[in-house]
């Protein structure tokens, strides 16, 4: 039997974390418990663990009904594309972002990409979910972002109960964080979606060798590749650019010999899970306007994917 993945039973992600806090981690290892030990694992009814292993046997019959009629908000939150708050972002991820999906933000100091994950947060935080946002950079204090959301969120006074805040500068700090995010998500189970801002700072080490980097840059992509596949976390990164001087041919080349310098994200694609990520530039043209260019996707990887570019506005970006 194939190792089908938990999140195929379409499960509720509490019931979701208290499984794979447990050790269930596919569909056979559930196959191989009764109810009596399942509800004893688990800490649960034993009518409860039957629904559960019933839902093994039979994946066709949904767990939960919905109701005919359901709020707004309790759509949004069983959706799984999340909006972001840019109709422009919208609409290059073809109508939101993914759940369990990994979107990077990259672009030049003084454009719009921390304001975009502070939307994208606001609009996890306006469903009930909870968020976790990390600061690589002393970019966005813990006070700036509860007050960004709740301006965002029109003066809600329950803002801070939604938001896991942490502060770290450091590569060892970001990768020991990164290690212990599956203990964090079962502790907290409604945490929807992970933040890391200026993700690319901690790697900003002169003395590092490729190889090492690449080393450090695989853990990176091995956590946050667990996190999404495991707890259906949904990540947002941004990412500052850099100068890299490339050939005609598209090679890595120097000044000296005739290459062009180019501006690409600092930390390349290394870090991000595969067929899960997307890559976006933003690309101020003025204050308060760009464009936004789709750099790989699920679906294209970098060099193949077609020329998708949309216009911004900052006017249009939902948090203030």
């Amino acid at each position: 039997m194939s190792k089908r993945s938990l999140l195929s039973l379409g499960l509720p992600k509490d019931s979701l974390s208290l499984l794979t806090r447990h050790g269930y981690e596919n569909v056979p290892d559930l196959l191989t418990a009764t109810p009596e030990s399942l509800a004893r694992d688990l800490g649960i009814s034993l009518e409860q663990a039957d629904g559960l292993l019933e839902r093994v046997r039979k994946p066709q019959t949904p767990l939960t009904t919905l109701p005919t009629t359901q709020s707004v908000a309790t759509m949004v939150h069983q959706a799984s594309r999340i909006p972001t708050g840019s109709s422009s972002l919208n609409k290059m991820l073809q109508g939101g972002l993914l759940r369990g999906h990994v979107l990077e933000l990259s672009g030049p100091p003084g454009s719009p990409k921390e304001r975009l994950s502070m939307s994208i947060a606001s609009a996890f935080v306006n469903v009930g979910e909870e968020i976790l946002f990390v600061d690589c950079q002393n970019m966005t204090s813990s006070s700036v972002l509860i007050n960004t959301l709740r301006k965002s969120l029109k003066g809600r006074s329950d803002i801070q109960r939604y938001v896991h805040y942490f502060c770290m500068h450091t590569l060892p700090e970001l990768l020991f964080f990164v290690y212990q995010l599956p203990k964090l998500l079962a502790l907290h189970s409604k945490i929807s979606l992970l933040v890391i801002n200026s993700v690319s700072f901690p790697f900003q080490n002169p003395g590092v060798g490729i190889s090492q980097k690449n080393g450090q840059l695989d853990k990176l992509k091995q956590g946050l590749s667990k996190a999404s596949a495991s707890s259906n976390l949904t990540i947002v990164t941004t990412s500052q650019l850099a100068t890299k001087a490339l050939n005609a041919d598209g090679s890595s080349g120097t000044f000296d010999s005739g290459a062009r310098g180019v501006m690409l994200p600092q930390l390349g694609p290394g870090y991000l899970p595969n067929g899960r990520s997307y890559r976006i530039l933003v690309a101020p043209d003025s204050p308060t306007s760009g464009v936004l260019k789709l750099l790989s996707s699920p679906k294209h990887s970098l060099g193949s994917v077609p020329t998708i570019v949309e216009p911004y506005s900052t006017t249009e970006i939902g948090v203030i």
